[in-house]
């Protein structure tokens, strides 16, 4: 599947599972149990600002739902990452389309909670996104990443992304090409 860049053709979060975690797609309603998750200040070391109040989070989540930028340019992909066992949220995984019907890539994200960090959870979250991204056309991926945030480049790693000598915003952009 190819998608073009009209703000209807993007592919829309669909529910996805691993052994161990629920991706549910994002909604408004997530923002009061994410605030929790997104309360610790280490969250934002290398990532930076602050966490989020509920009442900014409602809006990002508001604008994040629509599942594509004003302009249609992007589509954006976002599910909050649950524990099976539990159903408690612990984080929350991101991909933004870009490109064409002929060339789709992803910027990809992970954040996952202070308390569940050290687990595998963004390695496996993230992969299972991946693995459904693939199925929807895209054929490179996107991450950006702080040099010293070495849990987020071992995920990378993991992924199958390679760092490249580009930096963006004092970021290392981290790319694979899928098969």
């Amino acid at each position: 599947m190819r998608y073009c860049l009209l703000m209807n053709d993007w592919p829309t979060a669909q529910p996805l599972d691993t052994t161990r975690l629920h991706l549910e797609p994002l909604n408004v309603a997530h923002a009061q149990e994410m605030s929790h998750v997104l309360a610790d200040t280490s969250l934002y070391q290398y990532i930076g600002g602050a966490p989020p109040t509920l009442q900014l989070l409602s809006e990002r989540y508001t604008r994040q739902s629509l599942g594509h930028s004003s302009d249609g340019e992007q589509g954006w992909l976002n599910w909050i990452v649950r524990r099976q066992d539990t159903a408690e949220a612990i984080g929350f995984i991101q991909a933004t389309l870009l490109g064409s019907h002929e060339s789709l890539s992803s910027e990809i994200a992970w954040v996952i909670g202070s308390q569940h960090q050290g687990n595998g959870y963004a390695t496996e979250a993230s992969n299972r996104m991946v693995d459904w991204l693939h199925v929807q056309g895209v054929s490179t991926l996107i991450a950006h990443i702080h040099p010293k945030n070495q849990a987020s480049a071992a995920v990378a790693h993991k992924l199958g992304l390679r760092a490249t000598e580009t930096i963006v915003d004092d970021e290392i952009c981290w790319e694979a090409s899928l098969p």
